[in-house]
């Protein structure tokens, strides 16, 4: 018998200070050497920072709907960053332009309009479907009941119920022991 390979066991140690510290001067670094996108990505996305904060449900869908139209709508302005000089200044006229700002806001509100309308459109289609689902079903048991008969519903009336009963009793009392 072949031996499994078992997956190496996660050790409860903590990280190193050093390693630590090390992750923390990479990211600082990371910030100073791209500090006009970082500026426009944390101007830009406060809308959803905003979202996270106030979004306390399990999964935390309304944050990530607005993140993801959040981010389309600043990509735009960070191309526009890309493409030109790339410094603070290019940074500051893009946060200081008034059309940046509508479209981070205007995507962003497309993220709470879809959050907020979504669930109630795949409600109700899921309700029409199974309406439908339904309708068939229906018309299918009215061939059915058409080609085999009543009794194939379930629905059988009382009187014939009482007297199949009467039958099945008599039976087993005149049946020999």
């Amino acid at each position: 018998m072949a031996k499994k390979n078992k997956a190496p066991k996660r050790s409860g140690k903590p990280m190193s200070r050093s390693m630590a510290l090390m992750i923390v001067c990479g990211f600082l670094a990371f910030i100073v050497a791209a500090l006009p996108s970082v500026t426009i990505l944390v101007i830009g996305m406060i809308p959803t920072l905003v979202a996270y904060i106030i979004d306390l449900t399990p999964g935390r869908y309304a944050a990530r709907c607005v993140a993801g139209l959040n981010i389309a709508g600043v990509v735009p302005f960070l191309n526009r960053l890309w493409e030109s000089t790339n410094d603070m200044a290019s940074a500051i006229n893009i946060i200081t332009d008034v059309y940046a700002w509508l479209a981070f806001y205007a995507a962003s509100g497309i993220g709470w309009l879809l959050f907020a309308s979504l669930p109630g459109i795949v409600a109700s289609f899921k309700t029409y479907s199974a309406k439908r689902h339904a309708n068939a079903l229906r018309s299918r048991l009215e061939e059915l009941k058409e080609e085999w008969g009543e009794e194939i519903s379930g629905n059988v009336p009382e009187s014939q119920q009482e007297g199949e009963e009467a039958s099945e009793v008599s039976e087993t009392e005149a049946a020999p022991a």
